[in-house]
């Protein structure tokens, strides 16, 4: 046994060679993977930011980002001419996000987009997201300024959906979103890095050009029933957003939630379309109230949870308005026709009747950390 035991741990070094693979130092990985459009001439630019390994060894390196520009007629022409030149080959299995220009996401993207579900070396589970700026000049300039924005970037990204912001939408649910309405994350450069700038509206695979504010997102999210606590709610009660440093707002908010849940109520009457009701249903965590925690009585806190109450179906009706006028049902109600009202769906013709359907948010809100007494 100690014999047998002995060749074989003299033997795995050949086992784990890598005599058939590329050196590492030859190999190109894909960070990032943008698409643009040239303004002139109307090709396709695509960007991969790849981690270069310089001083590569024995399964070692150091990373080093940079941006390879292909361009070409299509998508599809512009990967495939990239096989001929000194910069490939680019390896995708590692790409950790696709990133649009607001020019492609509005010239079919899903089109240009669909063979990479056939496509070898290519991440297809990787989120999908909107870039409002020049993309192009972007991708160019950002890796070499910051050593560290490839992990910065992943991270941000990956903590839009941790952080129950918004929901990312994968390569995969995107290609395959012809049937099925979406929201993809907007982000552009602010002075200290990229930040969240609303979201595009997608409907059944097409651009609508109606982009959710980043306030409308965070009530997507309630209305979703999806938020898990860490976000931070702020507002005003009153509509009037004072911003002097002087005198702080009195009706001034703010709260994360402990507790969310959302559901649908469909009442059909006489009327061909019938009444959606979404009930939200949030336990909070004030930290910011209208009066000071110390005076806070069951009467005054019941009262408070009303006003915050309408002032949240308030910003929800905007909400659903703004999805209404776009024909992008991304809260998913007409599937839940579907599958749980199927008469009721039956007299619908939904790629109509949604725009005018009556569509009413009733918010319950409850402050878990009032010591009301």
């Amino acid at each position: 046994m100690k014999k047998v035991a002995l060749f074989l741990l003299c033997f795995m070094p050949l086992l784990s060679g890598c005599w058939d693979q590329m050196p590492l130092r030859n190999l190109n990985l894909v960070d990032i993977a943008g698409v643009d459009v040239n303004d002139e001439t109307g090709d396709i630019e695509i960007h991969y930011v790849i981690t270069h390994l310089t001083k590569a060894g024995q399964g070692s390196g150091e990373p080093m980002s940079m941006d390879k520009k292909l361009k070409g007629k299509s998508v599809v022409d512009a990967i495939g001419h990239a096989q001929f030149s000194n910069q490939a080959p680019f390896i995708g299995i590692s790409t950790g996000v696709y990133v649009f220009s607001e020019q492609f996401a509005s010239h079919n993207p899903i089109s240009e987009l669909e063979f990479l579900i056939h496509a070898p070396y290519t991440s297809i589970s990787t989120p999908v997201i909107i870039f409002e700026g020049n993309l192009s000049s972007f991708l160019e300039k950002e890796p070499e300024k910051d050593k560290q924005f490839t992990k910065e970037f992943f991270d941000f990204v990956k903590l839009l959906d941790q952080n129950s912001i918004i929901s990312t939408t994968s390569m995969m649910q995107f290609i395959e979103a012809t049937n099925t309405d979406l929201a993809l994350p907007v982000i552009k450069q602010g002075e200290t890095g990229v930040e969240l700038n609303g979201a595009l509206l997608f409907r059944q695979g097409k651009n609508t050009s109606v982009k959710l504010t980043n306030e409308e997102v965070q009530m997507m999210a309630l209305l979703r029933g999806r938020d898990k606590g860490r976000q931070r709610y702020t507002g005003y009660l009153s509509g009037k957003e004072e911003k002097t440093t002087n005198q702080p707002n009195q009706n001034e908010y703010g709260f994360s939630v402990k507790k969310g849940k959302a559901n649908i109520v469909v009442s059909s009457g006489s009327k061909k379309n019938p009444t959606i009701t979404v009930h939200v249903q949030l336990k909070i965590n004030a930290f910011k109230l209208t009066k000071k925690f110390s005076d806070l009585k069951s009467d005054v806190v019941n009262q408070m949870e009303k006003e915050l109450s309408r002032q949240l179906e308030k910003q929800a009706a905007g909400t659903i308005k703004t999805m209404q006028e776009a024909n992008c049902d991304v809260l998913g109600i007409g599937n839940k026709l579907k599958a749980y009202h199927p008469k009721v769906w039956e007299k619908l013709n939904w790629d109509k009747d949604y725009q005018t359907i009556s569509i009413q948010p009733d918010f319950d809100v409850q402050i878990l950390n009032a010591d009301s007494e």
